[in-house]
């Protein structure tokens, strides 16, 4: 045995010492941080991956996503044994040295994972997340059962196909589980003796069967499964159960959740889009209700005892009548969505909403007439549109503290608008299809938060208010149908965020063009100012200075969602504007941040079409129509490879249409085009296909089934494959999705019956999950040919 002698001459030299001694021990019998085998495995793995596709089109993403606002980022890319802090996503324990964490999220890994992966050499896993990369095979799934340390693992939107592997028995230290987002069948046994699991995360795959049943399971969401029969009863035995997510099932047995199931420790409940019989809650602590599309004709009465309660959505259901009184006395309901029922009147005083705690009211699409009710001083997000509310805009309204969103629109409002209405905390206020009369009050301050003002069509005169340059947050502008005499406004050049105006159908007049004013509004994309007074010439550097987003092709479209004006609003609202073409108006419901226009048409412009319009590289529709412009067709029109719709119709203009202007994708024969297909239209068609994120083909059928809707693309119209549009008018009028691989859930409120110009319709070979869909067809009132074959009605 090495024995250690010191020489001791002092105290103070001994504790001298052995302050040395104990820091050499420590440092001698302390592992590396990180351990070099765990670097070498890391290493390993990244050259499995030498290639990294990044490519935002290639999976599924949810807005409900609590990963949505992530970017796709190649993380491996810059893994280097030579700096630990270049291992992205990767968290290593400061004793050990081991690697107990790997976020892989996104990560652009694609190819193959094989079984023999170096991943499953990390032992020591605690957490894995390999979410949202795509490999073309899955023989590695059964191998994440020898991770048996893993306490979460997250494998979701993946396109994971099989069953769950028998292996993911052995993960008995798992809590959580997250495979949502896939096409997973089969039942869960496998997880059936994993007593640690208190959150499992399932939706939107193909299971069906018993749930698992571990006495911890406290946050279980399946909704978009194929569970069928009786599906309460089995999890009512879940006591320590919080949060539980059942929309849209595949069972033919109405769902009937009574109080005696228990259920006492549930928070959250998801029933939307199932057919509920009996409903009679009884969980005290329930702070969240989702009822939307259960096919419920009265009010249920069990909410008023439901104290906790916060969040109530009951929409496009059977509700008519009044809403009852007793809804506004409720002390903790603060979020009350009631949209899309027959609901025409409230029971009670007017004043009943006066003392509610509501801070969130959905009234949208009902049957709602009379006067508004006076609203509590709390509420800041306000939707009553598509009703029939009358009389004058409550000045009750300016009471309030923090009135964020006001949507009005689309009733039957008179009267003026009244001054107090825009407070600084407004951001969104729409009092559109109204009978507003009246000026515009010019009030707005610097303290404004507005981001979207609509006042068209009304009766509104005057003219537009100069305050408006106070709104320095000011994206959308719409006074379209009024009556406003006034001039060009230059003076909203300044407004920094400002994207879209839209003056059409005024009394605007004089020139749009002023040498002390350069157009250079910085984010403008949609600018419409057709149908007023208008006149001058434009001097061929007219448009030198128009926005970056018009003259600058946007990059990366297609390695991105797509993204709307009001995604970046403090509140869920999405500004609207109709789309005119040709004579044809259709209602942008949302509108793309990327969507460009210009309008000038039906005005008294004259003189030469400015050289400089191609600048304007990222234009895809320009209307000049019925004006007095003369002279030739500028050739610099090549450049606008994006536009979609050219109307030149109804001026005076002469000479041989430019060679370059023929090569233009758009053209045919004609410079009077309606945009082709419709921008309504191809958002109908996009919806309708996120309506079936799965796409299941019987295997049985292979060779005539056709996953027609996975290759849909608003970037390219070639893409709609079984789409007609008519190509005069753009609308959707021949859809064959005959064997297209659909399957799940058509509702009855589907996108589908907003094709109002369907002549031909095949769906045969294609498997819904019930027929509630069946009287929407009623809708299609143009359909000609109608093809329903072989898709398992029974009744």
């Amino acid at each position: 045995m090495l024995k250690l002698c010191f020489h001791v001459s002092s105290i103070s030299s001994f504790l001298s010492c052995l302050f040395v001694s104990s820091f050499l021990v420590n440092t001698l019998v302390s592992l590396p941080f990180p351990r070099s085998d765990q670097i070498e495995i890391l290493l390993s793995f990244k050259n499995e991956f030498p290639i990294l596709k990044c490519d935002f089109k290639e999976l599924p993403f949810s807005n409900n996503d609590e990963y949505f606002y992530q970017r796709q980022q190649p993380k491996t890319r810059s893994w280097t044994s030579k700096d630990v802090k270049s291992f992205d996503g990767v968290e290593f324990d400061n004793e050990t040295g081991v690697v107990t964490k790997l976020d892989l999220f996104d990560a652009c890994l694609s190819g193959s994972l094989s079984a023999n992966s170096s991943l499953f050499r990390l032992h020591h896993l605690r957490y894995l997340d390999l979410s949202h990369n795509y490999f073309e095979s899955f023989s590695f799934l059964p191998e994440l059962g020898n991770l048996t340390n893993l306490e979460v693992l997250r494998l979701s939107y993946m396109r994971l196909a099989g069953e769950i592997p028998s292996s993911f028995s052995s993960l008995n230290s798992l809590t959580e589980l997250y495979i949502f987002g896939n096409e997973l069948t089969g039942s869960f046994s496998p997880l059936f003796n994993l007593s640690k699991l208190s959150s499992l995360y399932l939706s939107s795959n193909l299971f069906s069967g018993n749930v698992p049943s571990s006495s911890k399971l406290e946050y279980l969401h399946l909704s978009y499964n194929r569970l069928s029969g009786r599906i309460l009863e089995p999890l009512s035995k879940l006591t320590n159960l919080k949060y539980l997510y059942l929309s849209n099932q595949n069972t033919t047995d109405p769902i009937n959740f009574v109080s005696s199931l228990g259920f006492k420790s549930l928070q959250r409940l998801d029933l939307s889009e199932n057919t509920v019989s009996r409903l009679n809650i009884g969980s005290p602590n329930l702070s969240m209700l989702h009822l939307d599309n259960c096919s419920i004709n009265e009010f249920p009465t069990f909410i008023k005892n439901l104290q906790n309660l916060e969040f109530l959505s009951i929409g496009n259901n059977r509700l008519k009548g009044q809403v009852p009184e007793w809804l506004w006395s409720m002390p903790s309901l603060k979020y009350l969505y009631l949209s899309e029922n027959s609901l025409d009147s409230f029971e009670g005083s007017p004043k009943m909403l006066l003392n509610s705690s509501l801070i969130v009211l959905d009234l949208r699409s009902n049957a709602f007439r009379g006067s508004l009710p006076v609203i509590s001083r709390r509420l800041y997000f306000m939707l009553a549109s598509n009703n029939s509310f009358e009389g004058d805009i409550p000045l009750s309204l300016c009471n309030q503290s923090y009135l964020g969103v006001l949507d009005l629109s689309h009733n039957n409002f008179s009267g003026s608008i009244p001054r107090c209405l825009i407070t600084s905390a407004v951001e969104g206020l729409n009092l559109r299809n109204n009978n507003l009369i009246g000026r515009f009050p010019d009030i707005f301050d610097k303290n404004g938060s507005v981001r979207a003002v609509d006042v068209s069509h009304n009766q509104i005169t005057g003219k537009l208010p100069r305050s408006l340059t106070n709104l320095k947050n000011l994206e959308v502008l719409n006074v379209e149908g009024n009556r406003i005499a006034d001039t060009f406004p230059f003076w909203l050049k300044g407004l920094p965020n400002l994207k879209i105006i839209v003056l059409r159908s005024n009394k605007f007049h004089g020139p749009i063009y002023a040498p002390q004013h350069h157009l250079s509004f910085p984010q403008l994309r949609m600018v419409d100012i057709s149908r007023n007074k208008f006149t001058g010439s434009l001097p061929h550097d007219y448009f030198v200075h128009w926005s970056e987003p018009l003259i600058s092709v946007p990059q990366g479209q297609e390695e991105r969602e797509p993204l709307y004006v009001g995604d970046n609003f403090e509140y869920d609202y999405f500004p609207s504007m109709y789309l005119r073409n040709k004579g044809i108006e259709m209602e942008l419901e949302k509108i793309l941040d990327t969507y460009t226009e210009i309008d000038f048409s039906e005005n008294k412009l004259g003189g030469q079409i400015p050289e400089s319009i191609g600048l304007l590289k990222s234009l895809i529709v320009l209307n000049l129509s019925n004006n007095d412009f003369t002279g030739h067709f500028p050739s610099s029109w090549a450049n606008l490879t994006r536009l979609e719709s050219l109307d030149l119709s109804q001026n005076q203009l002469s000479g041989k249409i430019p060679q370059e202007l023929a090569t233009l994708s758009f053209f045919i024969d004609t410079l009077v085009s309606l945009p082709f297909p419709r921008p309504d239209q191809i958002e109908i068609l996009m919806a309708f296909k996120n309506e079936f994120p799965i796409l299941k083909c019987d295997s049985a059928e292979e060779y005539y089934s056709y996953q027609k809707t996975e290759y849909w693309t608003s970037k390219d119209s070639k893409s709609f494959d079984g789409v007609v549009f008519d190509s005069e008018t753009g609308v959707v009028t021949e859809l064959d999705l005959e064997g297209a691989c659909l399957s799940g859930s058509l509702s009855a409120n589907s996108s589908l019956f907003r094709l109002h110009h369907l002549r031909y319709l095949l769906l045969s070979d294609n498997y819904f999950d019930s027929f509630s869909f069946l009287p929407g067809l009623g809708k299609l009132t143009n359909l000609e040919f109608l093809d329903l074959s072989y898709m398992g009605f029974s009744r």
